[in-house]
C-alpha cells in the first residue's frame, strides 16, 4: 500500500512538472509622437538698426499610455531656432541651436522666473504632473492670462509653484501625440530626440527671388525592448521657413504641417526615381529599423548621390524603397535612444 501511495505521489509530481506554464502576456503600451510649430517674423528695423528675424518654434512630444489610457511617459521639448537678415535682404545668421531641454541652465530663464526655475525644470514638472492622468484630464487643466506673452499659464494648485510658462503649445503637441498613438508590445524604454538644420538664402537682386530662412527639425520617438532593440519608431520633419525682400521686409512667414502630415501634398513623387512620396519612404525606413539596435541604425550603409543627397541608403534591402538622404533621421533616432528611460 505504501509503495502504491509513493508511486501515485511520484506520478502526480511528474504530471505537475509536465503541465505547460502560461507565457506572461506581453506588455502593451500605446505610444505616439507628434509636433506643433509656430513661426514668428520681424522685419529689419530702420530706426533701431535691429536685424530682421525669422524664428521657428517646433514643439515635439512622445507619449506612452497604459491599458487604462493613462500617461506613463511624457517627453516634451522645443526646438527654437532662428535666422536674421539685414536691410538689404542679406542673411546675417542662420545656425541651429540645441533644444530648450538640451540647453539646460544656459537657456537662462531662471533670472527672469518668479519661482526661480529654469525652462527644463518647469517642463519636467509639467511632464511629471501628467503621469497617471488621462489625456482628457491633461487637456482640461485650467490656465490663466498673465500677460501678452503668457496667455496659458497653469492655474492649478499642483502646478502654480512649479510651472509659470505658458503651456498652450505643449498641450497641443501632447494631444497630437496621443492621436498618433499605436499599440506596441515588449516595451522596456521610451525616448525622444531631434536633429535640426538651419539654412539661409540672400535676396537675389538680379532675379528678385526672395531671401529665405529655413528650419528643418527632424524629430523621433522610439521604444526599445529589454534587449535594446527598437520596437517602435516614429520619424518626421517639421520644415518651416520665412521669406523677405531686398529691403528687409517680411514676405511670408507661416507654419505648415510636418512632412508626414502633408502626405501626398508634399509633392516628392513626381521627382522620385522610385515613384514614392516622402511619407512612404520614411515609413519604409521606420519599418526597416524595427528589431535593430540604435548602433545598427547608425551604421546603415549610405552613398553620395549628389550635393543634396549625401547619405542615401546603399544596402539592397532599402534601395528600392528609400532614396532620400537619411543622416538627420539616423541622428534623431540616435538621440531618442540615448534619451530613453525605463517605464513601468
Amino acid at each position: 500500500m505504501k509503495k502504491l501511495l509513493v508511486l501515485i505521489a511520484v506520478g502526480l509530481l511528474v504530471l505537475a512538472g509536465c503541465t505547460p506554464t502560461e507565457e506572461p502576456a506581453p506588455t502593451v503600451y500605446k505610444i505616439g509622437t507628434a509636433s506643433y510649430t509656430s513661426v514668428q517674423a520681424n522685419a529689419f528695423n530702420a530706426e533701431t538698426g535691429a536685424a530682421g528675424r525669422i524664428r521657428v518654434n517646433t514643439y515635439y512630444a512622445t507619449v506612452a499610455l497604459d491599458a487604462d489610457g493613462k500617461f506613463v511617459y511624457v517627453h516634451i521639448d522645443t526646438a527654437q531656432n532662428q535666422g536674421t537678415f539685414d536691410e538689404e535682404g542679406n542673411v546675417v545668421t542662420a545656425e541651429p541651436t540645441p533644444t530648450k531641454k538640451e540647453r539646460g541652465d544656459d537657456y537662462n530663464m531662471k533670472p527672469r522666473s518668479e519661482i526661480g526655475k529654469e525652462w527644463y525644470e518647469q517642463i519636467a514638472a509639467l511632464e511629471a504632473w501628467m503621469i497617471g492622468k488621462t489625456p482628457a484630464e491633461v487637456k482640461a487643466v485650467p490656465t490663466k492670462v498673465v500677460d501678452d506673452a503668457h496667455q496659458f499659464v497653469p492655474d492649478h494648485e499642483d502646478l502654480t509653484s512649479s510651472v509659470t510658462i505658458t503651456i498652450e503649445g505643449y498641450l497641443k503637441v501632447v494631444e497630437k501625440a496621443v492621436a498618433n498613438a499605436v499599440e506596441v508590445e515588449d516595451v522596456a524604454k521610451v525616448g525622444a530626440g531631434s536633429y535640426t538644420k538651419v539654412s539661409g538664402r540672400n535676396f537675389n537682386t538680379e532675379t528678385g527671388v526672395a531671401g529665405r530662412i529655413q528650419v528643418n527639425v527632424t524629430f523621433a520617438g522610439v521604444a526599445l525592448d529589454a534587449d535594446g532593440k527598437i520596437v517602435y519608431a516614429h520619424i518626421d520633419t517639421a520644415q518651416n521657413q520665412g521669406t523677405f525682400d531686398g529691403e528687409g521686409a517680411i514676405d511670408a512667414a507661416e507654419a505648415i504641417p510636418s512632412k508626414k502630415e502633408r502626405g501626398d501634398a508634399y509633392g516628392m513623387i513626381g521627382r522620385s526615381e522610385i515613384g514614392k512620396e516622402w511619407y512612404q519612404q520614411i515609413e519604409a525606413l521606420e519599418e526597416h529599423i524595427l528589431g535593430k539596435t540604435p548602433a545598427e541604425v547608425k551604421n546603415i550603409p549610405t552613398k553620395v548621390v549628389d550635393d543634396a543627397h549625401q547619405h542615401v541608403p546603399s544596402g539592397e534591402d532599402l534601395t528600392s524603397s528609400v532614396t532620400i538622404t537619411i543622416e538627420a533621421y539616423q541622428g534623431a533616432v540616435e538621440k531618442a535612444a540615448a534619451n530613453a528611460i525605463a517605464i513601468p
